[in-house]
């Protein structure tokens, strides 16, 4: 982050822990608008948005902002940090119009696709691990599965040392397990 930039951090980061959310939200517009290739403003402004307002009117409308953003950048960092925002199993989407999270899972799922053929191993990874929260989340658990798996065999296959590739695959095996046990519970009914 440049000088200025930090400063804007450093005053929304401000006014959030006074929970003064009419500074924060007016100074994360600003810096949205100034700094439209700031990722991490985005993020902040649709956190911000969601889970700290629970504003889910003005955040459904942040994200399509984030997610039409995302796919016009074309940026991997931008793609997976909509998709995230969409599908992070750790937030409370009950409020949230589900109708609108899978428009723009799908929209996001279809631009990484087509994205995905040109990627190293890695970034394929990274991918297939996103969608599959989407595509878990939309009850098509056995797609999820396979793109966790797909995840898995590219993880395992990465030129990388231990340190690297240990953490990634302890997470895609606990969201396969996880998957799995869904979808063998789903069977029994």
């Amino acid at each position: 982050m440049d000088a200025a930039e930090q400063s804007l951090v450093d005053r929304i980061w401000a006014a959030i822990e006074a929970k003064d959310w009419k500074t924060a939200l007016s100074a994360l517009e600003d810096g949205v608008s100034v700094t439209p290739e700031s990722l991490y403003l985005f993020e902040l402004y649709a956190d911000t948005l969601l889970d700290e307002l629970q504003d889910m009117e003005a955040g459904c409308l942040m994200l399509r902002r984030f997610v039409r953003l995302a796919i016009e950048k074309d940026s991997k960092a931008w793609l997976l940090g909509a998709m995230y925002q969409l599908f992070d199993s750790s937030r409370d989407y009950s409020r949230f119009p589900f109708g609108e999270r899978l428009s723009m899972g799908k929209e996001l799922s279809e631009h990484i696709l087509t994205l995905c053929q040109r990627e190293d191993a890695h970034s394929r990874a990274e991918y297939y691990d996103a969608m599959a929260h989407f595509f878990h989340e939309i009850g098509k658990n056995e797609v999820a599965v396979e793109l966790v798996e797909m995840a898995v065999t590219l993880v395992k296959g990465l030129p990388v040392q231990d340190e690297v590739k240990q953490p990634l695959l302890a997470q895609l095996l606990k969201t396969l397990a996880e998957y799995k046990c869904h979808e063998a519970v789903r069977a029994e009914l």
